[in-house]
């Protein structure tokens, strides 16, 4: 009888859950995992009022990191990494190419994740559960203060892949989900399957000559920031043939960019737009005689926003600050 009961107990306790590493190390080995798992599945991607269903298939082949991210309704459109070089397909069969990914990926907010967490954040162990039929673990990512969002994760217990995620405002309302509802581990993928469509034409990106930018660019200086937001990159670039100033900065994790672009003949006025949890705000304002645009477009609350701008320097080169 003891022997029976004590087999009972051993196999309950083989076919339990998973013991789960330190939530810190789950996001490490979802890192991992990421990279170096060949995998094929489908996914829902909800931003605000809109959703999406799309397929995914990732794959390294000889050291070389593959990816293709399809769009399965609306019009056909995919994201296809190979390596850093990423090719966008777009409805009309032209493609555009990069030289890095772009934070435009639904899964962008994966690979941040998978990356040192800013100590502007904590993360902990929300329990288990199930998402596309799998046991997975449940993570919060919670911030430090409401100037930015929060972030509650589902990894699979079997290959630490993330199956589910939400960007959470600080009541802890989802503003965007991505959520897997199938998934398939290790199947067989060529570099075949990673191909960009024969014969597509290539679009070029505009580039700006100095000699159009050089006359009054705009200077952005916020002199406010929240706690761990740091400078990611500056440039300027052409957008509907108007030139236009950018900077960006991020915590590592949540990001906002300002931009500054001269109005010339068109009309604006001051605005405030939201789609899931990205923002736009944008101010007119006149500089040196001219009125410019200048806009906030990231992933941060309406209170971070406001705060940025009411801190916010311009100035034109060789000019005064406004």
């Amino acid at each position: 009888m003891r022997a029976g009961l004590a087999s009972l107990f051993l196999l309950t306790a083989l076919s339990g859950p998973a013991v789960a590493d330190e939530p810190v190390s789950l996001l490490a080995r979802m890192g991992e995992a990421m990279e170096n798992t060949s995998y094929r599945g489908r996914f829902v991607y909800q931003h605000g009022a809109e959703s999406s269903t799309l397929e995914i298939a990732h794959a390294t082949i000889d050291g070389i990191e593959y990816e293709r991210l399809t769009h399965l309704d609306g019009q056909l459109a995919e994201l296809i990494r190979h390596g850093d070089q990423v090719i966008c397909v777009h409805p009309d069969k032209t493609i555009t190419r990069f030289a890095r990914p772009g934070e435009a990926n639904p899964l962008a907010l994966q690979a941040r994740l998978a990356r040192q967490i800013p100590e502007q954040y904590r993360v902990k162990r929300a329990g288990d559960d199930r998402v596309a039929g799998r046991s997975a673990w449940q993570l919060d990512v919670v911030p430090a203060d409401n100037w930015r969002f929060g972030y509650r994760l589902w990894l699979d217990q079997s290959s630490s892949l993330l199956l589910k995620s939400e960007t959470l405002d600080h009541n802890g309302m989802a503003l965007e989900r991505l959520e897997y509802v199938s998934l398939e581990i290790s199947p067989v993928l060529a570099v075949s399957d990673f191909a960009a469509p024969a014969n597509a034409a290539e679009q070029s990106l505009p580039m700006v000559e100095q000699a159009v930018v050089s006359e009054r660019p705009v200077r952005l200086e916020p002199r406010w920031l929240p706690a761990g937001f740091r400078e990611a990159g500056a440039d300027t670039r052409l957008e509907q043939g108007y030139p236009v100033t950018a900077r960006s900065y991020s915590d590592g994790l949540a990001s906002f960019t300002l931009f500054a672009e001269p109005l010339a003949e068109r009309t604006m006025r001051d605005s405030v737009g939201r789609r899931g949890p990205t923002l736009l705000v944008t101010r007119v304002v006149e500089l040196g005689g001219d009125r410019f645009a200048v806009s906030l477009v990231g992933e941060v609350p309406p209170a971070t926003a406001e705060q940025v701008f009411a801190g916010l320097q311009l100035s034109l080169a060789g000019g005064s600050d406004d």
